[in-house]
């Protein structure tokens, strides 16, 4: 198999993938992929989001602070509009070395997966980590070649965050590729994924082995502190962000809706 891949800034090809979007894998099964094909890579899907009225968390900034130096991996579950990607974005803000890979359904053929991946440790130039070469089927092989050359430096902690790691759950090499990775980790390296459910796996057994934290949907609940700091920056007052936050239990989203609509009037 030969694959090329190349990191474009836009949506803009040549002749050659005249025709060429996104969507034109976003129904794609989540299979391994066979056939000899390019990989373009969207510099969108490996940058981190921007947001607007964004409130800075730190008691949740410090948990995951914390989690991290002791687990190496988290995973942070929550419906749509819960903010766990605004809270990821803010905290690798706070890194010097990071790479984002915002996920989708075209990313559950493993020659996609494995590129953009392989474009992670790249960005976060882990050493020769990055030439492993993504024609390998085996996600244990592509692992071992991504971490072999690393050489760990605790000062230097990289961070790298998968949003959205549901929509690859149905795909074959999913389990084996998940569970290679967290026991890969190493001291440097901390893995932060965002996901709207957990993965179809045993999670027991990788918290017991302290390879894991999981940050579950009610710890990310706005209190009514940061609802007072959100509604202070759309301009409204200490009693409209109280009874809004009763209103919407904290979900973000909701607090969103509520303080745009109390603008308007």
């Amino acid at each position: 198999m030969t694959m090329t891949f190349s990191l474009r800034e836009d949506f803009s090809f040549g002749s050659d993938t005249e025709g060429f979007c996104e969507s034109t894998y976003a129904s794609s099964p989540c299979r391994k992929s066979t056939e000899k094909s390019d990989v373009y890579l969207f510099a969108d899907k490996l940058s981190a989001p921007k947001f607007k009225n964004h409130i800075k968390r730190p008691r949740l900034n410090n948990l995951l602070e914390k989690t991290l130096t002791q687990f190496g991996a988290a995973l942070i579950t929550g419906r749509t509009g819960t903010g766990k990607s605004a809270l990821a974005a803010n905290f690798a803000g706070q890194h010097k070395k990071t790479a984002w890979f915002s996920i989708t359904s075209a990313d559950c053929d493993w020659n996609v997966f494995a590129n953009y991946f392989q474009a992670v440790f790249k960005k976060l130039d882990s050493g020769n980590a990055a030439a492993s070469g993504t024609d390998q089927p085996d996600p244990a092989f592509f692992v071992e070649r991504l971490f072999q050359n690393i050489v760990t430096t605790p000062e230097k902690r990289k961070l790298i965050v998968l949003d959205d790691i549901h929509n690859v759950f149905d795909a074959d090499w999913f389990a084996e590729f998940f569970t290679i990775l967290l026991h890969s980790l190493t001291t440097d390296i901390h893995l932060l994924m965002l996901s709207r459910s957990s993965p179809p796996i045993p999670l027991w057994r990788l918290r017991s082995k302290q390879v894991l934290s999981v940050v579950e949907e009610k710890l990310l609940a706005f209190n009514p502190q940061e609802t007072k700091k959100l509604f202070k920056k759309y301009g409204l007052s200490e009693e409209q962000s109280l009874t809004a936050h009763r209103k919407s239990y904290g979900r973000i989203s909701r607090l969103k809706t509520l303080a745009e609509s109390l603008q308007i009037k």
